[in-house]
């Protein structure tokens, strides 16, 4: 069915409109975040020189406070002779994240398993 002169006016002024709308709330949005962020340099520029110079000399100070001790764990006694070696290597699965995130796609990609899935003969 085709459309009629009149109803394809009316959505194009409805499309007008729209985009009107869209375009004035963005020119607002961007007048009052001016405003404010003149408002916030003005309030900066009003504050007292002591406190600007003690704010501008906050990184050049010495810590406040010492930062605590290390825990060091007390040493280790001797294995004797006698004790079995320790167990192999194992190898880790994933070395790197790089190894896990190439397993997680696989899988994603694999699906679950299809041996867990009834045999086709008995879905019918």
């Amino acid at each position: 069915m085709g459309k009629s002169g009149s109803e394809l006016l009316v959505y194009g002024i409805i499309i007008a409109g729209f985009l009107l709308f869209n375009y004035l709330a963005q020119r607002l949005a961007k007048k009052a975040r001016e405003q404010q962020e003149a408002a916030e340099r003005a309030a900066a520029q009003a504050q007292p020189v002591e406190l600007q110079e003690e704010l501008e000399n906050v990184w050049s100070r010495s810590p406040a406070a010492q930062p605590a001790a290390v825990y060091a764990p007390e040493p280790r006694a001797p294995v004797p002779a006698a004790a079995p070696p320790p167990p192999a290597v194992t190898r880790r699965l994933f070395r790197t994240r790089e190894d896990l995130r190439r397993a997680i796609v696989l899988m994603t990609v694999l699906g679950p398993c299809r041996a867990l899935e009834p045999h086709e003969q008995e879905r019918r």
